[in-house]
């Protein structure tokens, strides 16, 4: 199993909730989703571009410092990474860049090799996924220095933001791109049942979302037709999340235990089987089904229901399927009492702590370029999310289409109300699992709200070892 074979690797266990994958590169103007697990042959194997040593000029000291920065991805994606060191190396002629890539799962055994064996890259692409177990190894570097220097410069960036790429209050990463879990909203089908359309700003509890989804269903019912407000999440464990955070809590606490209570994943799973019973959201059956649809087979494809969660870069694929249909975004709900959820998920970039400070500079300098020019910019664009840099998203803004563009508003406009969120410890996919257990059986009613919360907490607990 490859979580053994990390553990070993890292003299401990390497964290192996991965949820799909981290994006591949999509093409220009695409936000790279980080559920895409789709990569090519092509990036199997290491590129290393040492041909491409820059040619010393006037500016160059005539020491040039050797770096190596690794990334995932696709054919399209080492292209523009590759495009985007190049005009590096072109404006730091004493700076060498060697590149290496692979897939979303080789690139974590390689990685986890290269640090068992002291050896790893200086410039380090980094999940949150598995920042816990990189940092708290002590593998990532702190920035700080950097950006106390002006090497690296995050003036540009929303402090909830930044506050997210701390481990432990270490900053050790810098986003690559900003996304979030949210929700798709089908303008079109909202307006025909009289149902208000949320702005980006929206703020709606999870009781009003109930309210809407009778709103709606009467309206359906007299014109005998079916359409429901939202898809049943009661299942997917990202979206308990916000209801854990907005209860004043998170999944984990720093030290790797949960961090809410059992009060909590029960009324997450009273609040769906309410909305089941009163028939605001598919029957069982229907959303077990729904769920393992192809898109363009999925009820909110097919125009039957108002709300889908899905991350935010996913709403032109969505709107490509559904030509007839208008498609916005929308914050996802906040508490009954008030308390926000979100927080920013994706890439970020890092540097190894092992590396000469030297290499680390360079390193810095190479993220600085990356995530605050125009010219890597004009490359980048989204694909690992929305640049963080405002200035950065206002300038790709105007370089992508209009679904894109929407994206874009919506991140920026989400950005200053999310906040700093915990890290997934070992275990994480085990729990996940049992959430879902629990919730499938609290579905079908094979278990009350409260016997299947019972039985997951004791389930997610066993697994910590609390």
């Amino acid at each position: 199993m490859k979580k053994k074979l990390i553990s070993i690797l890292l003299a401990g266990t390497l964290l192996a909730s991965v949820l799909a994958g981290c994006g591949s590169g999509s093409g220009s103007g695409s936000v790279s989703s980080e559920n895409d697990t789709s990569q090519t042959a092509d990036t199997q194997q290491t590129t290393d571009e040492s041909d491409k040593a820059p040619a010393q000029d006037a500016g160059s000291t005539g020491n040039v410092i050797e770096i190596r920065a690794s990334w995932w991805g696709d054919t399209t994606r080492n292209e523009k990474y590759n495009e985007i060191i190049d005009r590096f190396e072109a404006e730091n002629p004493d700076i060498k860049v060697v590149r290496e890539s692979g897939s979303w799962n080789d690139y974590w055994d390689k990685l986890a090799t290269q640090v068992a064996g002291g050896n790893a890259p200086d410039f380090i692409s980094m999940h949150v996924q598995y920042v816990a177990d990189y940092a708290g190894r002590g593998v990532l570097a702190d920035l700080q220095p950097y950006i106390d220097s002006g090497i690296l410069d995050t003036g540009k960036m929303e402090e909830g933001i930044l506050d997210g790429c701390k481990y432990d209050g270490t900053m050790c990463l810098i986003p690559m791109g900003v996304t979030f879990t949210n929700m798709i909203v089908n303008q079109t089908l909202l307006e025909k049942y009289g149902v208000e359309v949320p702005t980006y700003t929206t703020d709606y509890s999870w009781d009003d979302l109930m309210k809407m989804g009778e709103q709606l269903k009467a309206a359906a019912d007299a014109a005998g037709e079916t359409a429901y407000i939202v898809s049943d999440m009661s299942p997917t464990f990202t979206m308990f999340r916000y209801m854990a955070r907005q209860s004043g809590g998170d999944l984990y606490t720093s030290e790797g235990k949960l961090g809410f209570e059992q009060s909590v994943a029960e009324e997450w799973l009273a609040y769906w089987a309410e909305m089941r019973d009163k028939g605001l959201i598919p029957d069982a059956a229907s959303s077990t089904e729904d769920a393992a649809a192809a898109l363009e087979q999925k009820l909110f494809t097919q125009g039957a229901i108002g709300y889908a969660c899905t991350p935010a870069n996913q709403l032109y694929q969505f709107q490509e399927q559904m030509p007839d249909f208008q498609l916005t975004l929308a914050r996802n709900p906040i508490g009954n009492s008030g308390g926000r959820g979100e927080y920013a998920e994706g890439a970020h970039f890092s540097i190894n702590s092992s590396s000469s400070d030297e290499k680390k500079e360079a390193a810095a300098k190479l993220m600085n370029f990356w995530v605050n020019s125009e010219s890597a910019m004009e490359i980048f664009q989204t694909d690992q999310g929305v640049p963080a840099n405002s200035d950065m998203a206002d300038y790709v803004k105007g370089l992508v289409d209009e679904n894109q563009a929407k994206v874009i508003d919506y991140v920026v406009a989400t950005m200053p109300v999310a906040y700093e969120a915990s890290y997934a410890p070992v275990g994480a996919t085990e729990v996940q699992a049992a959430f879902e257990d629990a919730a499938n059986a609290v579905q079908f009613g094979q278990m009350t709200p409260q016997e299947g919360a019972k039985q997951f907490y004791e389930q997610a607990k066993s697994i910590l070892g609390e």
